[in-house]
């Protein structure tokens, strides 16, 4: 059974080392010059635009840690602007040119910053985020979201992100920007219209995730004492629910989930893990209404609660 993994994040908190992976559309690094005017198309000009966005495509469970971005221009006029590095839902209606091709939605996590913090050197920057989220992904239909930047219609520094060159997007409609003075708020760089870029290139924007177990060690309480399997929360729940637990000593640990007859529905946790803190998220997506049993076990030491799933 396909299960979920996410990591919930407190404050003082670490991550235990695992490999950072990373989505990424990107093939040639161009600056493109807005032929309009002043300014760029995948930066400030002097439209206001003030969002530039790239959308990924999830085919698989991931838990998003941060974004990488590659500036290629900036120049700061005094105090460096405020910038806004943002995750996005895919969002549908009339705010956007084509309200069937879903754009840039509600605001799912942000990361606080200023302009004089990217790189121009092109070895990107990377930006990370304190709660990561989790993003469940589809193998047939993928589950989208977007990843961008965003800036006060105010700021008066320029900058501009590598974009690929034109058809380099292969029509799949990855690049969006928030407007200012238009009727609607979001419009795709290649929309077919008067008031359109016509560039079909993704922009260099990378996703960065986790997938697999994580730990959460908070540095105020050290290693856990004892062995202790909690209530999962929300419970009862539909369909996901989170479940955590503490290990004392390092050695191999199981979590499995049973229904009402025994039968197990899903393992969670089946490795050697180091002493700590750790949560795991459950997805019962496919599961039925009704009771169910998760069982942490370590050796000899043998913990089990109940859960609902109320559908």
């Amino acid at each position: 059974m396909k299960h979920l993994i996410v990591i919930f994040l407190a404050s003082m908190t670490l991550l235990s080392a695992q490999t950072v992976d990373t989505l990424f559309y990107g093939n040639s690094k161009i600056l493109h010059k807005n032929p309009y005017g002043w300014g760029y198309i995948a930066g400030t000009n002097h439209y206001k635009d003030i969002g530039k966005y790239q959308r990924f495509d999830l085919m698989e469970e991931v838990n998003v840690v941060g974004a990488k971005f590659w500036i290629g221009f900036k120049q700061i006029i005094n105090t460096p602007d405020s910038i806004t590095i943002v995750f996005k839902k895919v969002g549908y209606g009339k705010e956007y040119y084509d309200t069937l091709a879903g754009g840039p939605g509600t605001t799912i996590a942000s990361v606080k910053t200023t302009l004089d913090a990217f790189d121009t050197t092109g070895k990107g920057s990377v930006f990370m985020l304190s709660k990561p989220f989790n993003v469940l992904g589809n193998a047939f239909i993928a589950e989208s979201l977007f990843v961008g930047m965003e800036w006060s219609v105010t700021g008066n520094d320029t900058f501009a992100l590598f974009a690929d060159s034109a058809k380099q997007g292969d029509k799949m409609y990855r690049t969006w920007e928030q407007l200012t003075g238009a009727t609607y708020n979001y419009q795709r760089f290649d929309e077919p219209s008067d008031f359109s870029w016509l560039l079909d290139g993704d922009l260099w924007i990378a996703l960065l995730y986790k997938k697999g177990l994580l730990s959460v060690r908070d540095d105020r309480a050290g290693i856990p004492q004892q062995y202790l399997l909690e209530q999962n929360y929300p419970n009862p729940f539909n369909p996901s629910t989170t479940i955590g637990f503490s290990v004392p000593v390092s050695g191999f640990v199981s979590l499995k989930v049973f229904d009402m007859i025994g039968k197990e529905v899903a393992s969670l946790v089946n490795e050697n893990l180091a002493a700590g803190r750790y949560t795991v998220a459950f997805s019962a997506r496919t599961l039925p209404s009704g009771m169910y049993f998760y069982q942490l076990r370590n050796g000899a030491t043998v913990e089990t609660k109940r859960m609902v799933v109320v559908k």
